[in-house]
């Protein structure tokens, strides 16, 4: 178990934890190809997030959290994945994932709103201001040409 007393509370609080055996054959259709990798599944499951190899705890809870976001995006909780995105990005002023979790905070704002394409578009808008170079940022779609822009072509 990761030797970290938030992480361990954040796992026996939010998850079922199981450890696998690499070698054995069942574990094969996961597709593990380095150790450790930690798999977020539905309960179901389906694997919606994985991490591969070790990460500081900070990151790790960054992990856990976004791994939960997905999950509950996929199962319709839009609440509960707003609440833990906007916990991670609480947590601290800065962190690794933190574009990441900009990106899918855009996403649950605006299923949470029933499709409200403002909470996305802010969402994405302070992802792109923090972090113009992020994959994450490259990821938001170009707006679609407007009527407008047709015609000045």
């Amino acid at each position: 178990m990761y030797p970290d007393r938030a992480v361990i509370a954040a796992v026996n609080d939010r998850f079922v934890a199981l450890r696998l055996d690499h070698a054995d054959p069942h574990v094969r259709p996961l597709q593990v190809v380095w150790l450790p990798t930690v798999l977020i599944a539905d309960r179901r499951g389906n694997v919606h997030y994985r991490n591969v190899n070790s990460v500081p705890p900070a990151e790790f809870l960054d992990v856990l959290d976004l791994g939960e976001t997905v999950v509950s995006l996929r199962e319709a909780q839009y609440a509960r994945a707003v609440a833990r995105l906007e916990e991670l990005l609480g947590r601290r002023a800065e962190g690794p994932l933190h574009d990441e979790a900009r990106y899918w905070l855009g996403i649950a704002g605006y299923y949470q709103g029933g499709h409200d394409g403002e909470a996305r578009d802010r969402a994405w808008a302070e992802l792109a201001a923090r972090y113009p170079g992020s994959i994450w940022t490259k990821r938001i779609p170009e707006p679609p040409p407007t009527t407008s822009d047709l015609a000045a072509n």
